[in-house]
């Protein structure tokens, strides 16, 4: 898999619209991102009866990204992008491409995502998942 370089105009990007709220921020491919990644992921819902959960979905892709993929290496990166609205979140974690081969098992985090989300899914070095916030947004 080729390098995947994450842009981004600044480390933090919040956009508020008429469909909900959406952001996107940068943390560095670093155990300490975890903690720093979750809280913000979880700051766009407060008071959600969903919030412990999208705090541990983000916690369990974060932390895959970093032990898993390039991200890791030194310079590396990791963007979370949210996307909130229509009572639901999104929430996309790309990080910057593979190192080590799944095959190796990951564990139980994505099993935890299974279980928990709504939807989630793959796409390239990019994991996401979506779920319902309890709520109108």
């Amino acid at each position: 898999m080729p390098d995947v370089t994450i842009a981004q105009p600044s480390p933090e990007t919040a956009i508020s619209g008429p469909g909900g709220r959406a952001g996107t921020r940068t943390f560095a491919g670093s155990a300490e991102s975890v903690s720093k990644a979750r809280a913000w992921v979880k700051s766009f819902v407060p008071g959600s009866p969903a919030a412990d959960d999208v705090a541990l979905l983000t916690t369990e892709l974060v932390t895959n990204s970093i032990k898993y993929s390039r991200s890791r290496c030194a310079g590396g990166q990791v963007a979370v992008k949210v996307r909130l609205g229509d009572g639901s979140i999104r929430v996309d974690v790309i990080d910057q491409g593979g190192i080590i081969s799944y095959s190796h098992g990951l564990g139980y985090g994505l099993a935890i995502v299974r279980e928990l989300a709504d939807e989630c899914g793959c796409e390239g070095p990019c994991h996401w998942f979506s779920l319902r916030t309890g709520g109108a947004s």
